[in-house]
């Protein structure tokens, strides 16, 4: 590879430049930026690219051959608008702010031609976060497309002015279902049953949630649980039973469902807990079936941690689909820094049609720490926030 390094008093010139001389098969491996002068002191401030070009393409080394060969490879001339239009359909930009990348750091083909430098960062680091490359690319192309709607260029490199996050972030909420919070019709008993894989917070949630319903709402709330597997699980429990004063059931078997359920007498509301199950365990998961069967929640909600993997979110979706929960509840979401993988495993995909969101738990506090899923919250954290900075003011 043929590599080279341009210094220009903007990106926008040294992009220009390196189509002149390298042609519009170049790839950018690096930006930065420098200060001459006596130890960066008292000088002007350039652009520094590093482009690289693979050996079978012949760069243009003179000025008398120049023409022909940009009229060869480049076509007749345009203005410079854009990284893309100007280095060509093939340029490949690789991030300079030290994010992780996926297929050795270069741009995706099947990403969009015009794709702005920002908006490749945001892709990058997308992909860093699990997000697939089918998701990312048609976040960033819908993210485009909606800029484009509002009268908003997208040909300039770096589009400073355009707030590209926030468009990002209102693509995504329109993939992210939000479902209702649980509902106590006076007169009507609901059932509502958590169920989830081990360690997500089943347990604490369905204390917060009792908490909530029984202090601030104001509704009688009895508590069941089939966690018989766990070591104190229904010590656990129990204890928070004792202290909010609720009638609280342990069922062992499927069969001593319906009998608990009527001891707990007239209540607004049946919480059940679960024990966690591994999505991968067929049996296991259909033993909870057959629980979930004789008690018919009106609502199941499948707890899911916000410090899973990408791919151990679409496997619990996945490997619960035979309990068909009818929401989601992410717990954890104060220990993860960003949600763009999370979000991105939870829309609809070939494996399933995606999950709404009802309720988020952001601490260990019963019952404060848990929260109606809110667009604004989930999308807030969406990415990290250096994402924020210019391609430039990350260099």
């Amino acid at each position: 590879m043929h590599i080279r390094t341009f210094r220009a008093a903007s990106l926008q010139d040294a992009l220009e430049e390196i189509r002149h001389q390298m042609g519009p098969d170049a790839s950018v491996l690096h930006t930065r930026q420098v200060r001459d002068g006596w130890m960066g002191w008292l000088g002007r401030t350039y652009v520094e690219v590093t482009a690289g070009l693979k050996d079978t393409v012949n760069l243009k080394e003179s000025s008398s051959s120049g023409d022909s060969a940009r009229q060869a490879s480049v076509g007749s001339r345009r203005d410079f608008d854009g990284a893309t239009e100007h280095v060509g359909t093939q340029l490949k930009v690789v991030s300079d702010r030290g994010l992780p990348t996926q297929n050795n750091g270069l741009v995706s083909r099947s990403a969009s031609p015009t794709i702005p430098l920002v908006m490749q960062g945001y892709r990058d680091e997308m992909l860093s976060l699990g997000v697939d490359p089918e998701t990312a690319d048609r976040w960033i192309g819908a993210t485009i497309s909606f800029a484009g709607g509002l009268g908003e260029t997208t040909s300039s490199v770096t589009n400073h002015a355009i707030p590209w996050l926030e468009h990002l972030q209102r693509t995504i909420a329109r993939e992210v279902r939000l479902g209702s919070p649980i509902s106590t019709p006076p007169g009507d008993r609901r059932i509502v049953a958590l169920v989830g894989p081990t360690g997500v917070g089943k347990t604490t949630t369905v204390a917060k949630l009792a908490a909530g319903f029984r202090l601030q709402a104001k509704r009688r709330v009895g508590l069941l649980t089939i966690d018989t597997f766990r070591i104190a699980a229904v010590q656990q429990l129990r204890a928070y039973a004792d202290i909010m004063d609720l009638p609280m059931e342990v069922v062992e078997s499927p069969e001593q469902m319906r009998p608990a359920l009527g001891r707990l007498g007239d209540v607004d509301l049946v919480l059940i807990d679960t024990a966690g199950r591994s999505p991968r365990s067929d049996a296991r998961i259909e033993q909870l079936v057959d629980f979930l069967r004789n008690a018919q929640p009106d609502e199941t909600h499948l707890v899911l941690s916000s410090t899973s993997s990408v791919s151990s979110i679409r496997a619990t979706l996945k490997g619960f689909a035979p309990v068909r929960p009818t929401a989601a509840i992410l717990s954890k979401l104060d220990e993860a820094p960003q949600t763009a993988g999370i979000l991105s495993a939870l829309t609809s995909s070939t494996d399933h049609t995606g999950l709404p969101l009802s309720y988020v738990t952001t601490g260990q506090q019963v019952p404060d720490d848990i929260d109606v899923a809110k667009h604004d919250y989930l999308l807030t954290r969406l990415l990290q926030p250096r994402m924020d900075m210019s391609p430039m003011e990350a260099a």
